[in-house]
């Protein structure tokens, strides 16, 4: 133990933990977001679809299903990235 009555190991300790008190909300804000936009855009726009094809608006509902192809088929990094995230909670 050094002089100072305070070890190196509980130096880093007090650094990782205000670091943690300081940025982990606003990680866990930025993933709770990143979450909501990926279900919400991998779920809702099949419902709207629906919604426009009942009420006679086909060429928003074929707008919308071509959206959400698209997004189907070039989102795979975003869903990667934040399912990623379920991974690397539970360890």
């Amino acid at each position: 133990m050094k002089a100072s009555g305070i070890s190196s190991d509980a130096r880093g300790l007090w650094a990782l933990f205000w670091r943690m008190l300081v940025f982990g909300p606003i990680i866990g804000l930025f993933g709770i977001l990143a979450f909501a936009t990926v279900i919400s855009l991998t779920i809702a726009p099949p419902l709207l679809a629906i919604v426009f094809v009942i009420g006679a608006k086909y060429l928003w509902a074929g707008l919308t299903l071509t959206l959400w192809f698209v997004w189907l088929r070039h989102g795979g990094s975003l869903r990667r990235f934040v399912f990623e995230g379920f991974e690397h909670s539970s360890l």
